[in-house]
């Protein structure tokens, strides 16, 4: 649409306001209550106009653009307007406060010298400092409810309203006090993710570390390095220290929104007890050695070890947390120095299973859509996945979508948030995905709703899954899973009749016995209905760690090499022995549980292990202490003393994202710079520098001077990372692999024309109980995950303020197993299962079914992996965390030593806050 705004022509989109077209050509209109990530709202009134035609003076951020308006914004009857409104905002100032900067700059930009209507007492001046990460200071409140529209339009939590009128007018914090009153923040359900700071225009809502320590002075954008979202953010700067993460508007995956964790969870870069240097075992102490004595003893020991037991007598675990280009060197390392695929990453306990069940359907183990495609699709299917908690970002945006209209289906044994807002929440059984998925199948068969056109161009092998499906009726599946079978008949028709059903699925389905068949059973859902392929479709894995995705990329798996390449393609084999000049091992190397197993074994006499804290982490404590125990020598790689450097020789300090260059790649397959912002401490490396110091002391260069370069070898070796350069990914906010030519645009839809091996295959795959089931000596069964507040293992969010909000794990319980049991809500229990036992406090919670049990694994003092077992899926080894049969005791107090009765005496306290 043409308009004219101050006599120059603007060309205006449909859908657009005055205000946005006049922003698009560059045109500065002045306003505090427009954004462009929330609807009009129109309250300030500062951005008023004159229409050609029509009487009044509307606002331009309400007033829809149409073909051959004429606007004008700076007529003198407009002028005059916006001195008197301007004026009325710094009326309600305080006479002995500071202005807010914005409303500074507003009276200068228009003229304002003077303030006619002064009184102090028109706004109450108080401060609601109860949040742990920003302050809200009412005096700067110009009652714009930005921040209430943010935590409804983007955020989708409702924790803020506007209460009042005229100078009573404020936002308040939950149902009943103000902001300011009665701590409100900390009394509302605020989840803390900092869209109503970043949306003040005023200064009114404000970081706690900005405050104390001032405004950043410049900004670094990088990427978050928690969850698998891969949200930009713009690092500010100020003396050398992060004092402020803001999401970038412009990043491609969170749109300028962001989560407690990426926003605010970032102080742990200059926590007191970062590692500093280099600490070799002295017996029971430790030993502050040199970076060049730490470097020479790892390849004096890697050495004597490869040279006395073999290659196959060393291993590494790499870290899902590093950069693409960290992982590619230590994958590399191993293949070229040591001469082994002894490698493997932390998506092993987490989306092994993914990898598996996709790349024998779809020949590919990666999300098939972009997080942007939640915004095209006509149903969305969460299956096994707590996003909000989990994966914030892309919560809220699946929220928006259910807002706008979305039907929502959640296959979750738990009532999460989205479960409760879910049109239809299969509460299944732990452990019974298969046989619900499977019966999704039947019904879809049975009522004929196959895209039978998908199926006969773009797949094969159906045979074998109509036949799987064939008995798998609603009412058997029932029976299996407690699900109604009317409520597996309505989520299939709603799945295959939507005309676009996009499926998010997470832990939920991959930490099983059976996982891998899970994920094969999903992706047969999404053949079957021809769901793949197209925008608003696909089947898409929810990664947990922020470059666990890019990890196994890199080939920092046992089984394949960079690109997920066989390793034994002898085009790959010439290839790598011409660029390495060393030849490519083709037998497969050892999974992470294999790794303990070899170690108890004696086999496994040398580890390195990066960045991953296994000993917390893992399932079956008990069976991992003991193989690290073991182990001859190991070498563990990270931000700060942890469970597993209790059992380490050599300790080596690692590098935050914060401080080092490299790329992640999320969970849409996007590759995104990381950028150093400030310096580490003094003397630490980047991961990639200490592994080119070790090769090049075995006997093997690595003369690298930048991650850059690194990317470049990468490309070289790696067909579907090709066309990725450090050059292209300046010019791009990032590149969806495959990018198989430098001129490529990168791909944000796969699957669209063509499988990677021509067509997609069904497998049909029986349901196989879980591992474990509860019995009369364990009758419950337990399943573990993440919260909100908290990350895996909890060693950086436990260096935060987020330890104000959450300082312990928590079993949540059935109330009327509670009753049963005559617990009362908070009493202090041991969990006991065939492995071993976990002291907790139990919470009623009608989030969980009776019998069900369900807690994280934050927090070391917990000991909740210590319960689980060594069960795993048959193919990837994927454990089985989501099933544990546990039984609840009561806590005897002549039972507890000290240490026991601090830690209870500390959760108590912790429960009453």
């Amino acid at each position: 649409m043409n308009i004219t705004i101050n006599g120059q022509r603007v060309v205006a989109d449909p859908g657009d306001t005055i205000y946005q077209a006049a922003n698009k050509a560059g045109i500065a209109i002045p306003g505090l209550c427009a954004s462009g990530h929330l609807n009009p709202f129109g309250s300030c009134r500062l951005c008023l106009c004159e229409i050609e035609g029509q009487s009044g003076t509307p606002a331009t951020c309400t007033a829809p653009a149409r073909e051959g308006l004429v606007v004008q914004t700076e007529t003198k009857r407009l002028q005059r307007l916006r001195r008197n409104i301007i004026e009325l905002f710094l009326s309600e100032q305080p006479a002995a406060g500071p202005v807010p900067e914005a409303l500074q700059r507003l009276a200068v930009s228009c003229g304002v010298r003077s303030v006619r209507y002064r009184d102090p007492e028109r706004r109450l001046v108080y401060r609601d400092d109860s949040n742990p990460f920003f302050s809200f200071d009412n005096a700067a409140c110009v009652s714009c409810a930005r921040c209430v529209r943010a935590c409804d339009e983007i955020q989708g939590t409702f924790a803020l309203t506007m209460i009042g009128r005229g100078f009573s007018a404020r936002p308040a914090a939950g149902a009943g006090p103000l902001m300011g009153e009665a701590a409100a923040f900390a009394t509302s359900n605020c989840v803390s993710c900092g869209a109503c700071v970043k949306e003040c225009p005023t200064g009114a809502l404000t970081e706690k570390t900005v405050l104390e320590q001032g405004a950043p002075t410049g900004t670094v954008r990088t990427t978050c390095a928690y969850c698998g979202v891969g949200c930009a953010f713009d690092a500010g700067v100020r003396d050398g220290r992060v004092v402020k993460m803001l999401p970038a508007d412009d990043g491609p995956s969170n749109q300028g929104h962001a989560c407690m964790k990426g926003r605010f969870g970032w102080t742990y870069n200059d926590a007191p007890d970062r590692l500093r240097v280099p600490l070799l075992r002295r017996g029971n102490d430790w030993e502050e050695i040199s970076w060049e004595s730490a470097l020479d003893r790892i390849a004096q020991e890697f050495t004597r070890i490869k040279d006395t037991h073999g290659p196959d007598a060393l291993a590494t675990i790499s870290s899902s947390r590093g950069t693409n280009e960290e992982n590619y060197l230590f994958g590399k390392f191993m293949r070229c120095v040591i001469g082994t695929n002894h490698i493997d990453n932390c998506a092993r306990v987490c989306h092994s299973a993914t990898v598996t069940g996709m790349m024998e359907t779809l020949g590919a183990s990666a999300a098939t859509n972009s997080i942007q495609d939640l915004d095209q699709a006509q149903l969305i299917m969460v299956v096994g996945a707590n996003p909000t908690e989990s994966h914030p970002v892309v919560g809220a945006r699946i929220k928006q979508a259910h807002r706008r209209g979305i039907p929502l289906i959640v296959i979750d044994p738990r009532r999460t948030e989205l479960a409760r807002l879910a049109d239809l929440h299969l509460q299944l059984r732990p452990g019974t995905n298969v046989a619900l998925l499977n019966a999704m199948g039947h019904v879809l068969v049975k009522e004929e709703l196959l895209d039978q056109g998908f199926i006969a161009t773009r797949t094969e092998g159906i045979e074998d899954w109509l036949k799987t499906v064939s008995d798998c009726t609603p009412e058997a599946a029932e029976a299996i899973t407690g699900v109604p079978a009317h409520l597996i008949c309505q989520a299939a028709r709603r799945y295959a009749r939507s005309r676009a059903s996009l499926c998010v699925h997470g832990l939920g389905v991959t930490e099983h016995l059976w996982g891998s068949h899970g994920v094969i059973a999903l992706c047969n859902l999404a053949l079957a209905t021809g769901n793949i392929g197209k925008p608003g479709t696909g089947i898409n894995p929810l990664r947990g760690q922020n470059n666990v995705q890019g990890a196994s990329d890199m080939g920092c798996l046992p089984t394949y090499f960079a690109g997920y390449q066989s390793l034994d393609d002898p085009k790959l084999t010439a290839l790598h022995q011409a660029i390495t000049g060393r030849p490519l091992p083709t037998k497969r190397g050892m999974k992470t549980p294999d790794m303990w197993d070899a170690a108890i074994a004696g086999r496994l006499k040398g580890l390195w292990i990066i960045g991953y804290d296994v000993a917390q982490t893992d399932p079956n404590l008990k069976k991992v202490h003991d193989a690290l125990k073991r182990v001859e020598f190991l070498v563990v790689q990270d931000l700060f003393l942890n469970e597993t450097t209790k059992f380490a020789h050599l300790v080596l300090p690692g590098a935050s994202f914060l401080e080092k260059d490299g790329t992640f790649t999320n969970l849409e397959r996007r590759i995104q710079r990381i950028r150093k912002a400030v310096e580490p401490p003094h003397g630490i490396l980047p991961d990639w520098r200490v592994v080119c110091e070790v090769s090049n002391r075995m006997g093997y260069p690595m003369p690298y001077q930048h991650p850059s370069e690194i990317m470049d070898e990468i490309a070289r070796l790696t067909p579907m990372l090709a066309g990725v350069s450090y050059d292209r990914l300046e010019q791009h906010a990032g590149l969806q692999w495959p990018v198989p030519t430098a001129t490529h645009e990168g791909t944000a839809l796969m699957h669209q024309e063509t499988f990677p091996k021509g067509k997609a295959h069904f497998v049909g795959v029986e349901y196989l109980p879980p591992g474990e089931a509860a019995s009369k000596e364990y009758p419950f069964v337990l399943t573990t995950g993440r919260i909100l507040q908290h990350y895996n293992c909890g060693a950086q969010t436990r260096r935060t303020d987020i330890l104000n909000l959450v300082d312990t794990d928590v079993l949540e319980m059935h109330p009327s197993d509670m009753e049963r049991l005559h617990l009362r809500d908070g009493e202090i229990i041991r969990l006991v299962s065939a492995r071993g036992d976990a002291l907790l406090p139990a919470v009623g919670s009608e989030r969980v079914l009776p019998g069900h049990l369900f807690t994280s694994f934050h927090f070391p003092a917990s000991t909740v992996n210590a319960l689980l077992s060594s069960s795993a899926d048959e193919s990837s080894k994927c454990p089985e965390y989501k099933v544990s049969a546990v039984r609840v005791e009561p806590i005897e107090r002549d039972e507890l030593d000290p240490e026991d009765e601090a830690e209870l005496q500390h959760m108590r306290r912790q429960l009453i806050l």
